[in-house]
């Protein structure tokens, strides 16, 4: 006689099911998760080297503490380094390419606000001329003049040169002008205050 096993569960201790062993869930580190967020938040514009330096000490403290165990997040500490160190970089080369091509290059499209800002600039520094004469009847023999007499006075250009400015003799008369973006006198591209 044979027994039939087939309807009846056989237990031993080689059958048991088994509970499958997940590791345990840490909970994620606080100093990970900013560091990610500010690393996120280094790529905006004026907050980008600040927070990206914030971001890669988080990420680096983070880490640490993540070794020493009871906490987890190591993946989102190397990602706040990892945006932190891109945001400082992409800052860096932002503001290096608007300052390049703001004051540095010629031509380009900043060209005209260029050509702009330094009229208007001009025009203002002429206006102090004129109030500084009347206070004291003649035109003064420097720019800097100007300014310890109160004035706010801009000695320089958007190309990054002084202004060229001459007195007469007599000190009645003068000539101010930028001398544009070759920075040589009385070319086609030099700027004068506007009427």
């Amino acid at each position: 006689m044979t027994i039939d096993t087939s309807t009846q569960p056989v237990v031993t201790p080689q059958n048991q099911p088994l509970v499958s062993q997940q590791p345990e869930k840490l909970p994620k580190s606080g100093l990970a998760i900013a560091s990610f967020i500010l690393g996120l938040v280094s790529f905006m514009p004026l907050l980008g080297v600040l927070t990206g330096i914030i971001a890669i000490i988080l990420g680096a403290i983070g880490l640490s503490k993540i070794k020493k165990g009871g906490v987890g997040g190591k993946k989102l500490a190397i990602a706040g380094i990892i945006l932190g160190v891109l945001g400082i970089l992409f800052s860096i080369v932002m503001y290096g390419s608007l300052f390049y091509f703001g004051f540095v290059a010629k031509g380009g499209p900043f060209d005209a606000p260029k050509k702009q800002a330094s009229e208007q600039i001009l025009t203002q520094n002429a206006g102090y001329l004129e109030l500084y004469k009347k206070k004291n009847g003649t035109y003064p023999q420097t720019l800097e003049e100007l300014s310890k007499d109160g004035y706010t006075v801009f000695p320089s250009d958007h190309y990054m040169k002084p202004f060229y400015y001459k007195v007469s003799d007599d000190g009645q008369s003068y000539e101010l002008r930028s001398l544009g973006p070759d920075g040589e006198y009385n070319t086609s591209d030099d700027i004068f205050p506007s009427k």
